[in-house]
């Protein structure tokens, strides 16, 4: 194969000529498309952008609103409703604290001595005897929590001793009664009561009383009833304190007690949210729909079961939120108008110098971005300038790379071409000798010349490929090791431990040669012995790992650092000495980056292990032989 020089040199000065023609037209395609990417306004565009920014902005703030407002009521909802229930508990404590000191004041009566003994035996003391004991027992009892008391006993066989007139027409009324014969039916009972129809004083309040048997602790006989009663104004002082419709219920529904007079006694079991309030002990429901939306809050007396209902109609609790609400949308609507007119200030003095960027820029475009720009206007636009001059300086040092690269690779292609001529003349001439030694029937000599032969064509590499299957690079290891052993004979065994499955795998060609030689001639050839060479390919985690290792020398620590300092410094450092296993490691890290390479170990007098580290790939064989890789 002949090239002609003079041809090279011409291809090489065309293909200068068209890598400049190439850079310019890089540039103005470079140029072209940076217009494209940063198009500036003409004069309209200030106006599309005021309606971007109000539409971006008037929009996602609306959305925000709404979504903000909704949750922020239900927020107000629910602290205004705590708030409500927290008032409700307080009231609730006050009027347990009443119940609780009518039941106290009822335990000390019905368990002093004096009372047990009249009701027992009342004819034991004289008239002025039981006014005495009246006024000493019943009339002092006193309480800071109410201020009347109605108390009343009565004995098994109908006598009665109250600190408030009683008509007589009433005794036997109330006697006649269920539940004044339920309570003295046996056994210590205790009944709370609300009358509001059959008043049993001749004020005709209404009172809540509490009823309980009252029984001889010696001998456990009942021996009368003690009624115990407190007004109900005293109920509805607490009561009164709460905001909206507030009462008190028994357990059939009944009104006991509300700062509205006209609402005790009548029955509310008609309304919505009576079963709700039923269901739980204490809480808060929304009852009803529009106009007639209503919060209701409830709680339960502990002492008799009762309830504390509060009713706030739904716009009166949130009439201040809705107000405010009116007001929010005020104010924004001004912030909008004052906004508006900013942006319309704004957007014209930002569009104005970018007009004029836009001429500079084009101006500059046409010097091949050899002009730097002025950095003037305001922050943003100056800023935007800064990075365009930046940027236009990285566009010519990027072409003038590529003008370097793109010569260097002319170069490297041009001493290509020149270092094939030598290798194809060898080996056509080592043809030539091989069959002339065939023909003289000199066998030894024809497969000496035919191996070499072999090494020297895959050298060259007709197809270009720097990368072969393993099976291909073991095959040039076969022919260089049948040369090396009509040197060293029988002195020299190599055996193989590579699974067929790995013998696809890719490698980077004539990687395990520069080797296999190191080993023969810096470590098998001082031996005494046989000679040993393991080759050894196995997959681990994704990589294959190829290994030579040999019965040799072996290196000393020093020598071995000497070694493995050379491959960890840069490959320009070491650009002199790239032979053998460096050579090798350097083309691994450039063909696969630098995860990968040479791994050496030796030992004095026990041998050395080198290592090729490359990804596991497969490659897959075509219809026309060719090999493709397979990740």
């Amino acid at each position: 194969m002949s090239v002609h020089p003079g041809r090279i040199d011409y291809d090489k000065r065309n293909g200068k000529s068209n890598e400049a023609e190439s850079a310019t037209t890089d540039r103005e395609r470079m140029a072209y498309e940076t217009s494209k990417k940063f198009p500036f306004p003409n004069q309209h565009d200030w106006q599309q952008n005021l309606f971007s920014i109000l539409f971006f902005l008037i929009v996602p703030f609306v959305i925000t609103f709404y979504w903000i407002d909704k949750p922020l009521e239900n927020v107000i909802e629910q602290k205004i409703g705590d708030s409500a229930r927290e008032a409700l508990t307080l009231i609730n404590f006050n009027v347990e604290i009443i119940l609780q000191d009518m039941l106290k004041s009822s335990v000390e009566i019905s368990k002093n001595p004096d009372v047990i003994t009249l009701l027992k035996d009342p004819g034991r003391y004289s008239e002025y005897e039981k006014l005495r004991l009246k006024n000493d027992v019943l009339n002092n009892m006193f309480s800071s929590f109410f201020s009347d008391t109605y108390i009343t006993l009565t004995d098994m066989k109908g006598t009665w001793y109250s600190t408030r007139y009683i008509d007589s027409s009433q005794y036997s009324h109330i006697v006649q009664k269920p539940w004044y014969q339920e309570m003295l039916s046996g056994g210590n009972q205790l009944r709370w009561m609300f009358n509001y129809q059959d008043f049993l004083y001749i004020d005709n309040r209404p009172i809540i009383s509490l009823v309980r048997t009252i029984t001889d602790p010696a001998t456990n006989e009942d021996l009368g009833l003690l009624i115990y009663g407190v007004a109900e104004r005293d109920f509805r002082n607490y009561l009164s304190t709460l905001e909206g419709e507030v009462y008190l219920i028994d357990d059939e529904d009944t009104v006991v007690s509300s700062p509205v007079t006209a609402m005790i006694g009548s029955s509310v079991s008609a309304e919505s949210y009576m079963e709700e309030i039923w269901k739980r002990s204490r809480g808060q429901h929304i009852a009803g729909e529009g106009e007639d939306k209503r919060i209701v809050n409830f709680d339960t007396l502990h002492q008799t079961g009762w309830k504390i209902v509060q009713v706030i109609p739904y716009d009166t609790v949130f009439k201040e939120i809705f107000d405010i609400r009116k007001i929010n949308i005020g104010i924004v609507l001004v912030i909008f108008f004052l906004f508006m007119m900013i942006t319309l200030s704004i957007s014209y003095r930002m569009s104005k110098p970018l007009k004029l960027l836009t001429r500079k820029m084009q101006s500059a475009e046409k010097t091949n971005f050899n002009s730097m720009l002025k950095v003037t206007g305001p922050r943003e636009i100056s800023t935007l300038i800064g990075t365009y001059n930046k940027m236009a300086e990285q566009i010519r040092r990027l072409l003038e790379r590529l003008k370097q690269e793109f010569q260097q690779k002319e170069d490297m292609r041009f001493k290509a071409l020149q270092a094939q001529i030598n290798p194809h003349f060898i080996l056509n001439t080592l043809n030539n000798i091989k069959w002339m030694a065939y023909i003289k029937q000199d066998r030894e000599v024809g497969d000496m010349l035919s191996s070499l032969g072999t090494i020297l064509e895959s050298s060259i590499g007709r197809d270009g490929s720097s990368l072969i299957p393993l099976k291909q690079e073991i095959h040039y290891i076969e022919n260089y090791i049948s040369l090396m052993k009509l040197k060293y004979n029988e002195k020299l065994t190599v055996c193989y431990s590579i699974p067929d499955e790995l013998m696809n795998c890719e490698v980077i060609k004539f990687c395990l040669q520069p080797i296999l030689e190191n080993s023969i001639s810096h470590g098998i050839d001082y031996i005494a012995g046989q000679g040993e060479i393991h080759i050894k390919a196995q997959e681990i985690e994704g990589r294959l790992i190829l290994s030579v290792r040999d019965n040799g020398i072996g290196m000393s620590e020093e020598k071995l650092r000497q070694v493995t300092d050379g491959l960890s410094c840069a490959a320009e450092e070491g650009k002199e000495k790239r032979i053998g296993i460096r050579n090798v490691h350097d083309r691994i890290r450039l063909q696969y980056g630098n995860g990968y390479g040479v791994r050496v170990r030796s030992w004095v007098n026990e041998g050395t292990i080198v290592e090729l580290v490359l990804p596991s790939i497969k490659r897959e064989g075509t219809a026309n032989g060719s090999e493709s890789a397979a990740g």
